[in-house]
């Protein structure tokens, strides 16, 4: 299947979109000229690097979050994104545990939501792609990937982390999320807001399943959790469908049943017990 793309820097990555080549180009180049205005609109508000967006207002204590409604740089439908955005960070905090928790991140720990905005964020460029006629797309925010078809099969390739030229997963989906986290690219970033320490244990972890943010909010609390991923994930795919596979540090590889027609050929030299 023949492909149109375009790709954008933003939120300190690459966000990238690929639709079928019978795409109407004009369409096409609207619609994403739509996303990329907001992401760096998304970007403005929920960047701790920026220093007047109200993310980092709230860090430095200038800003409450019960106070959103009342900042003439946020419209009233941009305050109640924020608050669910603060409610997606509270509801991964509760699912994981505490393994992702946006008010504790880095050393030493402050509000950093960027774990779950990109996801989320992704989610809203979708959404806002169908909207301006574009039903059938991938879209790829630095790695993690939100699909949509009426009717065609997308594929996305989990590379090896130790040996990048090489893929282990290969998921097939019409619609749907798979996000993945991992330290080959940036090295330990993640902290395991429970010890305060960069997590160790897993060199990388995919979650799929229907929403982006989710996904990679789990795949984000996977690494934190390291050797103690596994149970979460079990738990996680008998409680919600979102499916997950796993590489160790040592290059042992583990992944939940769902997955397990994706991977027949890892069967018998890469599982770890």
């Amino acid at each position: 299947m023949g492909l149109l793309r375009a790709a954008e820097p933003v939120m300190g990555t690459v966000f990238s979109v690929a639709v079928p080549e019978d795409t109407d180009g004009e369409r096409f180049a609207a619609a994403w000229r739509e996303a990329c205005a907001l992401l760096h609109r998304l970007d403005e508000v929920y960047s701790p690097f920026i220093p007047e967006s109200p993310v980092s207002r709230i860090r430095d204590g200038r800003l409450s979050p019960g106070d959103l409604d009342n900042q003439p740089d946020l419209s009233p439908d941009e305050a109640a994104d924020f608050r669910e955005v603060l409610g997606l960070c509270g509801q991964l905090r509760n699912e994981t545990r505490g393994a992702f928790d946006a008010w504790a991140v880095g050393d030493p720990p402050n509000f950093d939501p960027c774990g779950a905005v990109k996801g989320w964020a992704a989610e809203r460029a979708s959404r806002l792609l169908v909207e301006q006629g574009l039903p059938q797309h991938l879209l790829n925010a630095g790695g993690d990937v939100r699909l949509r078809s009426t009717g065609i099969e997308w594929s996305v390739g989990v590379e090896d982390p130790h040996r990048p030229d090489q893929i282990l997963l290969r998921l097939r989906r019409a619609d749907g999320a798979v996000a993945t986290s991992g330290t080959r690219q940036r090295g330990a970033h993640v902290w395991d807001p429970r010890s305060r320490r960069p997590a160790s244990g897993l060199a990388q972890a995919t979650v799929t399943g229907p929403d982006l943010a989710l996904a990679d909010g789990y795949a984000t609390a996977a690494i934190a959790l390291g050797v103690e991923a596994r149970p979460f994930l079990t738990q996680l795919a008998q409680r919600s469908g979102y499916e997950s596979f796993t590489v160790d540090e040592d290059t042992g590889v583990w992944w939940t049943p769902g997955l397990e027609s994706h991977v027949p050929e890892l069967r018998e030299v890469r599982q770890s017990g």
